[in-house]
C-alpha cells in the first residue's frame, strides 16, 4: 500500500509540474504579446508576437522535455530526506538542461518564430515557477508532518550505537516524516530503553510485531556477523508487504563512499573514492572540450611563432612526446612544446645530483637540458599548450592532478596511486597556489585533497587563478634575470 501511495503522490507532483510549466510558457507568451519591447530592441517597427495558436503546439515539446530532465535528476524520488537547497539546485540543473535541449530542437527545425529573448524568458519563467511550486510543497509538507500527519512508521532491527544514532537523526528531523516506533534485538535486550523508545521484542518476534503494529518500513542496522541471518527476516517483511532497508555503513572506510547501483537487476554496493555526480562529470567534460577548442584558436599564433623560433634556435622536433599514466594508470602519449635539447632524457642519469625533489620525480630549477627559449616558455607555462590536444582526445582534463611517468608510478606508495583515480589535468592545485613546486609529500596530499573535495566550483576557482599565476611566474623570472645580469 505504501508503494502505491508513493506512486500516486509522484503522479500528482508530475501533473502539478506539467500545469506549472504550461502556465510559465503562457506567461512567457503574454509578456511578449503585451510588451513586445521586452523581446525587440525596436518594437515600434516590429509586429506583436504571432497568435497563441502558433506557439501552443510547442507545449508538446516543452513539457515532456522538462519532465524528462526533472526525472533524470531524480526530482520525483522521495523528497523526505532531501535538503531544501538540493531541491532548488536540482530544479536549476534540470531547467538549464531542458532549455538547452529545447534550443537545440528549435535550431534543428528552424523555428523562426522563436527569438533568443523568448527562449531566455521561457527559461526564467519556468525556473522561477517551479522554484515557487517546490517551495510551497515543501512548506506544506513540513507543516503537515510537524502536526503528526503524513509520516512513515519505522521499526529498527538492532540496538547498537549505529541504531541509536540513526534513531536520533530521525528524531532531529521530524519534517522527514519518519517516526521510529521501537527496536527489536536479542532476547536479553528486551525492555531496554533507547531514547524515548524501547526494545519491543527479539528477532523471532518480528512477525508478531508486524501483525500487531502499523509498520511502514523495517530498517536493519546490525553488525556484519548477522548478515547470514538477514535473508529470513527480509522474507518475513516481503511476505507482509513491508519495505525492508539495510544500513550498509558497517564497512569502516575513511574515504570511499558507499553507492547503491543496479546492473541487469543485480543490486550492487559500490565503495567509490572518486566523484560520482554524473552530471557534474559530464559538465566538466563539456567545459574541457569548450575551453580547449577556444584556447587552441586563440593561441594558434603562439604555436606558429614558437615553432619557427625553436626551429631556428634548436634543431629537432617542435613537439615533445612522452608516455604518461592517465586515469587508473592507463598509459597515453602526452604532448608538450619541446623546451629541452634533443635526447634530454638520456642525460638524466648524469644530472641526478641536481634533483630538488624528495620523491620519485626529477625537478630542478637549473636543469642544464632546458634551452634558452624553452626556459621562457616554462616560466609562463605555455609549454603545456599542446596538452589541449590531449584534453580533446579525452586523455586529460583542464584541471586535475598532473600525469606521472610510468617509472614514477612504480615507486609510488600504495596510497599515492589513488591520485590516478581522477583524469589527469594540465593544471593542478599547487601550480596556482604555490610559488615554487612543493615537496613531493605535500604535492601528493594536495592532489588527494583535490580528488576528495572535487566539484565544478573548485575547478572554476582554479581556472580563475591560472592567469594570475602565469603573470606572477613570468614577473618572478624577469626579476631573477635582472639580478643575474
Amino acid at each position: 500500500m505504501l508503494k502505491e501511495h508513493d506512486q500516486f503522490v509522484r503522479k500528482l507532483v508530475i501533473i502539478a509540474d506539467c500545469i506549472v510549466i504550461g502556465a510559465a510558457f503562457l506567461l512567457t507568451y503574454i509578456l511578449g504579446y503585451r510588451a513586445p519591447h521586452l523581446y525587440y530592441l525596436n518594437s515600434q517597427f516590429m509586429p506583436k508576437l504571432p497568435p497563441i495558436q502558433e506557439y501552443a503546439w510547442m507545449l508538446i515539446i516543452v513539457i515532456p522535455v522538462w519532465i524528462t530532465c526533472l526525472s533524470y535528476f531524480k526530482m520525483y524520488k522521495t523528497v523526505r530526506e532531501k535538503k531544501f537547497f538540493n531541491i532548488l539546485l536540482t530544479v536549476f540543473e534540470a531547467s538549464l538542461l531542458s532549455i538547452l535541449i529545447f534550443s537545440a530542437i528549435a535550431f534543428l527545425f528552424s523555428l523562426s518564430i522563436l527569438s533568443r529573448t523568448f527562449v531566455i524568458t521561457l527559461f526564467l519563467c519556468v525556473l522561477f515557477a517551479l522554484l515557487i511550486e517546490k517551495s510551497c510543497i515543501l512548506v506544506l509538507l513540513h507543516y503537515i508532518r510537524r502536526r503528526g500527519y503524513n509520516y512513515r512508521t519505522i521499526l529498527i532491527v538492532g540496538s547498537g550505537e549505529r541504531a541509536k544514532n540513526f534513531a536520533q537523526m530521525l528524531e532531529m528531523h521530524p519534517h522527514w516524516g519518519l517516526k521510529v516506533i521501537g527496536f527489536i534485538d536479542e532476547v536479553d535486550k528486551i525492555g531496554l530503553r533507547i531514547g524515548n523508545k524501547k526494545v519491543m521484542g527479539s528477532f523471532k518476534d518480528l512477525t508478531t510485531i508486524l501483525d500487531e503494529y502499523a509498520v511502514s518500513e523495517v530498517v536493519f542496522i546490525l553488525p556484519r556477523k548477522w548478515l547470514p541471518e538477514l535473508e529470513n527476516y527480509i522474507k518475513i517483511c516481503e511476505k507482509v508487504g513491508v519495505k525492508a532497508t539495510i544500513a550498509v555503513d558497517f564497512f569502516n572506510t575513511s574515504i570511499a563512499r558507499p553507492i547503491i547501483t543496479e546492473l541487469n537487476h543485480v543490486p550492487l554496493l559500490t565503495l567509490d573514492t572518486t566523484p560520482v555526480d554524473e552530471f557534474q562529470l559530464f559538465a566538466k567534460r563539456v567545459m574541457d572540450i569548450t575551453i580547449s577548442l577556444t584556447a587552441l584558436i586563440i593561441f594558434s599564433p603562439i604555436f606558429l611563432i614558437y615553432s619557427m623560433a625553436l626551429k631556428i634556435t634548436s634543431p629537432g622536433p617542435v613537439f615533445f612526446k612522452q608516455q604518461r599514466c592517465g586515469l587508473y594508470g592507463k598509459v597515453f602519449t602526452l604532448y608538450k612544446f619541446r623546451t629541452m635539447i634533443v635526447n634530454a632524457e638520456k642525460m638524466l642519469d648524469k644530472i641526478k645530483d641536481l634533483n630538488e625533489s624528495d620523491g620519485p620525480i626529477f625537478h630542478s630549477r637549473n636543469d642544464p637540458r632546458v634551452t634558452s627559449i624553452g626556459r621562457i616558455l616554462r616560466k609562463t607555462s605555455l609549454d603545456e599548450l599542446p596538452q589541449l590536444i590531449n584534453v580533446i582526445k579525452g586523455d586529460m582534463s583542464i584541471i586535475g592532478p598532473r600525469p606521472p611517468l610510468p617509472e614514477e608510478v612504480k615507486e609510488y606508495e600504495r596510497w599515492q596511486r589513488r591520485r590516478m583515480s581522477l583524469r589527469p589535468g594540465i593544471v593542478c592545485t599547487w601550480q596556482v597556489t604555490e610559488r615554487f613546486q612543493p615537496d613531493f609529500k605535500k604535492w601528493m596530499q594536495m592532489d588527494m585533497d583535490y580528488i576528495d573535495n572535487w566539484s565544478l566550483g573548485l575547478d572554476t576557482k582554479i581556472i580563475m587563478k591560472i592567469f594570475p599565476a602565469i603573470v606572477k611566474g613570468f614577473m618572478h623570472w624577469q626579476e631573477k634575470s635582472k639580478k643575474v645580469a
